[in-house]
């Protein structure tokens, strides 16, 4: 079975999940790739009626040991049509959660053929300079690991005449305590929302581009707490650094934060 191309569907706020799927591509050798980027609300408020590439890959973050639900919607309205399709999740380092078989449970249902599935790291969205989560992953041996991945499954592919001949078995995944204990938007419970400091903000609206709730007021650069996710995506992007991560309940999300991300996770694949 011959790969030429793909439909690329992903969410990433802060570009990680991105990274991974964009080095998956690579391994694959693919130049013909339809990007379906649904950290932009109007995507994500679209249908995707059909796909024509040859697969299909999927890529989202891991929020509250789940896929996020903002995702829900679009994903289950997915037509596969028996397409051969690729799982990727990204966290970090704590727990990817049932994540994968999320995405396997929906994608399935929909018509696809799940074909390979893989967890990767990236870097927490909780993350600061004083206490890193993950910092800098995906490292140079996470895109690497990303890259012989996708060409291991074009050589898997070449050895299958059927897709219907290709059977994975992704591990049973679980979900931590602390996630089944705490409300929806929990992140809301342990950090604030993350103010502008306009002493230092050049106001070049990249905050307000890569907010994929469109939560952030293009004139006052105020969020709506109603929407905001604490994705971070605008501390993180900030050039200028015009807003940071502040968390409540500091000691509690300290300590937890530093106990539950002592072990460096490594990359886990399917195939």
């Amino acid at each position: 079975m011959i790969i030429n191309s793909a439909t690329s569907i992903y969410f990433s706020p802060t570009g990680t999940t991105k990274k991974i799927i964009d080095q998956i591509i690579k391994g694959m050798g693919l130049e013909k790739v339809n990007l379906v980027d649904l950290t932009l609300p109007k995507i994500r408020e679209s249908v995707l009626n059909e796909i024509n590439e040859d697969i299909v890959l999927i890529g989202v973050p891991v929020y509250e040991d789940k896929v996020p639900e903002i995702l829900l919607e679009f994903l289950n309205n997915l037509k596969g049509n028996n397409k051969p399709v690729i799982l990727v999740c990204v966290y970090g380092n704590i727990t990817d959660g049932i994540t994968l078989n999320e995405l396997y449970e929906i994608t399935e249902n929909n018509g696809f053929k799940v074909i390979a599935a893989g967890s990767f790291i990236g870097e927490h969205s909780f993350s600061t300079k004083k206490l890193p989560v993950a910092e800098g992953r995906p490292n140079y041996e996470d895109l690497s690991r990303a890259e012989i991945f996708g060409a291991e499954i074009v050589e898997k592919l070449k050895r299958i005449n059927e897709i219907s001949d290709i059977h994975i078995k992704i591990p049973e995944g679980k979900i931590e305590l602390m996630a089944k204990v705490v409300s929806k938007n929990s992140a809301r419970m342990f950090t604030k929302q993350p103010m502008v400091d306009k002493s230092i903000c050049n106001d070049c609206g990249v905050c307000v581009y890569f907010c994929p709730m469109a939560a952030i007021n293009q004139d006052t650069l105020d969020i709506n707490e109603d929407k905001c996710i604490r994705c971070f995506a605008c501390v993180k992007r900030c050039p200028k650094k015009a807003r940071e991560i502040i968390y409540k309940k500091k000691l509690l999300v300290t300590n937890v934060l530093r106990f539950k991300s002592r072990i460096k996770r490594d990359v886990k694949t399917y195939l």
